[in-house]
């Protein structure tokens, strides 16, 4: 029996490529399907924010914005006011003050769905990595990972990174815009942001490296902003100025040398 037009599609060679091969299917087959190689989905960076970012960003294209800021993937840090188990999942309320606590949601994933998934405990601080889903008026975080913080300096190491963070992404976002175009607000609202909310965090950094300086003229705003790197002079400028006001600190010799009035 002729089996004339089976392997027709043999025109070329899946290993060589050249025409005329006689590399066909075996009679009876089916030709070998030729996929594409799968593309790895983009790993996006983790944006280090505060609660009252997540929950005042607006929803531009179904992606969340910060002054503008496409945010993803984000980590906060806070405590935990409430940690619920839930069949699927846990439930988290994370409170860091600079507004009412979020929900988060860590949910059980199919390898350990029957598992037991302890919920770490209320009243500590953690360090949240989530992507905020929702809407413009309920947001939640999807909880990615999520750990108790064993040293307290990594708040404080937060706090001055989200401020670093935004301030660098408002730049590049000026820089591709123009200066024509809306940008977000400069970097001392940035720090303000954070800070009006945790008067014991960056002001109280601030604070100590002052009161810690032995020398009689005080601490410089020069040394400050070397030792707070993730903090621009006029940021640290803006945290002075608080302070002086509720009179923690004095000026000394001028006007860029700070004392403890401790």
């Amino acid at each position: 029996m002729s089996m004339h037009g089976v392997g027709s599609h043999s025109g070329s060679s899946a290993a060589g490529g050249a025409s005329g091969s006689n590399d066909g299917p075996p009679q009876g087959g089916t030709a070998p399907v030729m996929r594409a190689p799968r593309t790895r989905p983009r790993i996006q960076s983790i944006i280090p924010c505060c609660v009252n970012q997540l929950l005042t960003a607006t929803l531009v294209d179904d992606v969340f914005k910060v002054r503008g800021i496409a945010v993803s993937q984000v980590s906060i840090v806070g405590i935990i006011r409430k940690a619920e188990r839930a069949p699927n999942c846990v439930l988290y309320k994370i409170d860091d003050m600079t507004t009412k606590p979020i929900d988060a949601r860590h949910w059980l994933g199919r390898g350990r769905a029957k598992q037991e998934l302890t919920p770490c405990p209320v009243g500590v601080y953690a360090k949240v990595f989530g992507a905020l889903r929702g809407s413009e008026e309920v947001k939640i975080l999807e909880v990615l990972q999520i750990r108790v913080l064993e040293d307290m300096n990594e708040l404080t190491s937060h706090i001055l990174e989200t401020v670093n963070a935004h301030m660098i992404r408002a730049k590049v976002q000026e820089a591709a815009c123009g200066p024509s175009a809306p940008v977000a607000p400069p970097e001392v609202n940035q720090a303000t942001e954070y800070g009006e909310a945790h008067p014991k965090l960056i002001q109280e950094e601030v604070l100590r490296l002052i009161h810690e300086c032995p020398r009689q003229e005080g601490k410089s705003i020069r040394e400050l902003q070397m030792e707070l790197g993730s903090l621009s002079i006029e940021a640290i400028k803006e945290v002075l100025e608080y302070l002086m006001v509720e009179g923690h600190i004095y000026p000394t010799v001028d006007g860029e040398h700070f004392k403890s009035a401790d």
